[in-house]
């Protein structure tokens, strides 16, 4: 909010430097503001200076000099410096911090959520597991990214649907199939060759003992008998990937099947594209699409020589599909160890006619799962895994969401369980869920009190004078960016990291004042003050998918 007065003083300055001459005409820039984590370099700092070197031939730190010199700022900051190789600081007025607060509540706390997406559509596709056996916890951290982050964006001004791609098309549905068979004759009494390619967990045994118990027909035909395994299997461990992802708090708006591409005929389609643009051609009895026309990678094989379609194929025809459905921005959500996949994608789009930068990749790093103080291995196929159910169960779906953004999504994360469960301010959610409390209960004392809070709109801010009151609600106001960086920069952990920030603030604010005091007019302020606290947590929250509890 604030920030946007700064963007303002900054942009009146610069159109006066054009209309003056001291600045080209056509000089266009989107400047970076930034609050400094230290203390001493202001509340807000630009970057601005820096763009304009080069136009003008001068030095950042000359060029700053000149900025602040022609600006007006006086209504907003005590003070605006040049400070380093050229940033320009900007020192808010104390008053200026207790009437934004003021804004927030005549206004509601709206005014706090910037318009990034400005109605742009996005679709998230996330998580897309393969529905051959259960989510781990691994894909527990796709999904809370995905969700938070499609949270963030519809927060933000985006008009954003959420997509599960089902891969139900490919060889892996058929070594399910061919697992529940063999699992199915070995539960009838026969021995069988169990091979250490077919997937080992207990979830393939309890699958085949179903097909007796539900009494399905199975054909004597092996293939056959296969085929109906596998279609019977992965519906039903795709059915208890969807009850999983809802009890996590994560539904889909579509569950979008990679069977329906080869159905309605888009891959076909697509490759005929690709081949009468000559992008792709025939070597070895195989189809190569040419990724090196367009990105610094290898050729990439589409149809195999033995006729079987790569995964890559069905992509290029999903993304295309998806920018046919009117979609602006395709978000992909994938494994860190994809990332090598981005470059063929974005090409592939370049071939298509279509804008390579409308897909955003994020890469999730792995998840080390740390129990009594030792990691637990996960991999489908050995069975040895931790399931994102199990850790749900132990857990909590609040603790789990919360402790999935703890990290950047790309950077690997430990989760301590241990530390998930403890109910004290060591545990992250906890520590803020209490805060969210804590307020609450403030204001049942204050009503036992006599307090009538439908007072609050008259109280008098001018009264919020400690220094710990500027710093908490400085800190509420970020609320603003913190949104608006999360949002540009894809990084929902913006959101989890903002609000230990702010609950930090709290603390320390509630262990120096006394809200409930002897002075009627200064506890209507300081419940004004918490009012809008608790408003912004609970959001906050909201946006993570973690609840706000009022008594813990």
């Amino acid at each position: 909010m604030l920030k946007r007065k700064i963007a303002e003083i900054i942009e009146s300055c610069l159109n006066a430097g054009k209309e003056r001459g001291a600045i080209p005409p056509d000089f266009l820039v989107n400047p970076i503001i930034e609050s400094p984590r230290e203390e001493g370099y202001g509340d807000y700092s630009t970057n601005v200076a820096f763009f304009l070197a080069p136009k003008l031939r001068k030095s950042p730190p000359e060029i700053a000099r000149m900025l602040v010199e022609s600006m007006e700022f006086d209504h907003l900051c005590d003070k605006v410096e040049v400070a380093g190789k050229g940033f320009i600081n900007f020192y808010i007025k104390e008053d200026a911090w207790r009437q934004g607060l003021k804004a927030v509540n005549d206004s509601g706390l709206e005014i706090l959520f910037p318009d990034v997406g400005k109605g742009k559509k996005a679709l998230l596709e996330f998580v897309s597991s393969n529905p051959t056996g259960p989510l781990h916890i691994g894909h527990g951290r796709g999904a809370a990214v995905g969700d938070v982050l499609s949270n963030l964006m519809k927060k933000t001004g985006y008009e954003v649907a959420k997509e599960y791609y089902v891969n139900d098309a490919g060889k892996q549905i058929q070594t399910l199939g061919e697992s529940t068979y063999l699992r199915w004759k070995e539960g009838r009494g026969e021995t069988v060759e169990y091979g250490k390619t077919l997937y080992q967990g207990d979830y393939v045994k309890e699958i085949a003992a179903l097909i007796d118990e539900k009494q399905i027909p199975v054909p004597e035909d092996r293939d056959e008998a296969i085929k109906l395994m596998a279609s019977f299997a992965g519906d039903l461990v795709m059915k208890s990937i969807e009850d999983d992802l809802e009890a996590f708090g994560v539904k889909f708006d579509n569950y979008y099947r990679e069977s329906s591409l080869f159905s309605r005929g888009v891959v076909q389609d697509t490759l005929e594209f690709l081949k009468t643009k000559d992008y792709a051609y025939e070597k070895e009895d195989a189809l190569w699409f040419r990724t090196s026309l367009f990105e610094k990678d290898e050729d990439r094989v589409l149809i195999k020589s033995d006729g079987e379609k790569t995964y890559f194929a069905s992509d290029i025809a999903y993304h295309r599909d998806k920018l046919d459905r009117g979609f602006e921005m395709l978000v992909d959500i994938w494994g860190s160890d994809h990332h090598g996949y981005i470059p063929r994608m974005k090409a592939s789009l370049k071939a298509l006619g279509r804008d390579a930068e409308a897909l955003k990749v994020l890469l999730i790093q792995f998840v080390t799962l740390l129990k009594d103080g030792k990691p637990v291995g996960m991999s489908t196929r050995s069975g040895e895994f931790t399931t994102l159910k199990e850790v749900l169960d132990e857990v909590g779906r609040d603790a789990a969401r919360f402790f999935f953004l703890m990290r950047k999504s790309d950077a690997h994360l430990e989760f301590d369980l241990d530390l998930a469960k403890k109910t004290s301010n060591d545990n992250p959610v906890y520590y803020v869920q209490y805060a969210h409390a804590r307020i609450e209960s403030i204001f049942r004392v204050a009503e036992e009190n006599g307090i009538d809070l439908n007072d609050l709109d008259r109280a008098d801010v001018s009264r919020l004078e400690l220094k710990e009151e500027i710093n908490l609600i400085r800190m509420m106001l970020q609320y603003y960016a913190a949104l608006e960086g999360g949002a540009r920069g894809f990084e929902p952990h913006r959101i989890a990291f903002y609000l230990l920030d702010l609950v930090g603030k709290f603390h320390s604010y509630y262990n120096k004042a006394r809200v409930l005091g002897e002075d009627p007019d200064l506890t209507l302020a300081r419940l004004l003050l918490l009012k809008i606290l608790k408003a912004i947590i609970k959001d906050g929250l909201q946006v993570l998918g973690v609840s706000a509890p009022e008594r813990m």
